[in-house]
């Protein structure tokens, strides 16, 4: 029987992060921070130690009468040394400059050592863009909320790196197995291009990092990649799809789709007694179900390379199954709906570091289901700043 005295089941609906090794995303490709791919030459035959701190050196060509500086990172790899002429500090207190401000802004420094929110603040201040000090800001911001779970759409990491970021930023939920995800394209398929990371990611790379993350979550994966969890206090029943589960076709393609093994399995969880029982009956994917326009008066826009593949079918099985609501991201648009002819309602979340694509800034969805579903919209404090999906400047440092 259902725990009245609980209230509402709460859950914040959030999606699409995008952290990355660095803080850096592929969206604005005009300004792409692009990185070495290659480990640095750094053996000191030929370099002397100028500078170390957290892992990060700073080297100094050997017999140089112009002194050569090479600023290597704690994996290895080389970074760019920025030259200003309105800069009067050496080369080397330039790139001890730029290491402080890369290492403060790393996944993995932040995801050990969240900042205090004076930190937060200046790292906002100084890097509005940085997807990893805007995720800190918004889970935050989500956190303070305190909804009883945390559903995330897909696309947590820009190119398959910061996991850890995202599990302390929700790190109590994770803890109590209320931390939920389904995994997006940024998160499995790959890019033409190099991002934050090195190595460069891979598809198999990729998924193994997901599937632990899964994993840590407490997520029992089926071997069609979907899951399923039944809260029987809240009425509730959520379905996880992977909507990245067919590989990927072009490297500029990221068409999802679900495919039939995974649409079997909905079928399955729909004839249990859990699913048959609960009164909201959720399923969450990343990729979205319908066209979304990006605003009020707007089409939406080609779909080439983004869409669902086998979205008609999968809606009408979600339809069939009596799902009452459908969570998904992708398109960083914030939209509820209900589709002419169904029972279903879909929830489309914004980016919860970029916001939405209609102008509008960082956003999550507060859902609330008790004797009915209440949804409402739940700005954050990081969208008062600078908004635009643009990538860190790499001379900022």
């Amino acid at each position: 029987m259902p725990d009245r005295s609980r209230g509402p089941f709460v859950v914040a609906h959030v999606s699409d992060f995008h952290v990355s090794t660095f803080g850096d995303t592929f969206h604005d490709r005009a300004r792409i921070v692009r990185r070495s791919m290659h480990p640095a030459d750094a053996s000191p035959e030929r370099f002397d130690l100028a500078w170390s701190e957290a892992g990060w050196r700073v080297l100094v060509a050997k017999g140089k009468q112009r002194p050569r500086v090479a600023l290597v990172d704690p994996e290895g790899y080389s970074h760019p040394v920025p030259r200003s002429l309105r800069d009067t500090r050496d080369p080397v207190e330039r790139a001890a400059a730029k290491a402080c401000h890369l290492e403060a802004r790393r996944a993995v420094t932040l995801a050990g050592a969240q900042p205090t929110d004076g930190a937060l603040a200046r790292l906002l201040e100084a890097t509005p863009e940085n997807s990893n000090v805007r995720f800190v800001g918004a889970a935050r911001g989500v956190v303070a909320d305190r909804p009883d779970v945390v559903a995330i759409t897909g696309d947590m990491t820009d190119d398959g790196d910061g996991y850890d970021l995202v599990y302390s930023g929700f790190g109590e939920w994770a803890a109590r197995g209320m931390l939920l995800a389904v995994p997006g394209n940024h998160d499995l398929y790959g890019f033409p291009m190099a991002g934050s990371g090195r190595p460069r990611a891979t598809p198999e790379s990729k998924r193994a990092a997901w599937t632990r993350f899964a994993g840590r979550l407490g997520l029992d994966l089926d071997r069609t990649g979907a899951w399923f969890r039944a809260f029987g206090w809240a009425e509730t029943a959520v379905v996880g799809l992977d909507s990245c589960a067919r590989p990927q076709r072009r490297f500029f393609r990221h068409n999802g789709a679900i495919g039939e093994e995974q649409m079997a399995y909905l079928r399955r969880v729909a004839a249990g007694r859990e699913w048959r029982a609960a009164r909201h009956r959720v399923v969450m994917l990343h990729h979205h179900v319908v066209p979304l326009p990006h605003g009020i008066g707007r089409r939406a826009p080609s779909e080439f390379g983004m869409r669902l593949d086998d979205a008609t079918a999968v809606a009408a099985l979600l339809d069939e199954i009596g799902t009452t609501l459908v969570m998904h991201g992708h398109r960083h648009v914030s939209e509820q709906r209900q589709p002419a002819g169904s029972n279903l309602h879909i929830l489309a979340a914004p980016s919860l570091t970029l916001g939405c694509r209609s102008g509008d800034g960082p956003s999550f969805w507060r859902v609330e289901l008790g004797e009915h579903a209440n949804i409402r919209r739940v700005h954050i404090p990081v969208a008062a700043l600078p908004h635009g999906e643009t990538a860190d400047a790499e001379g900022a440092g």
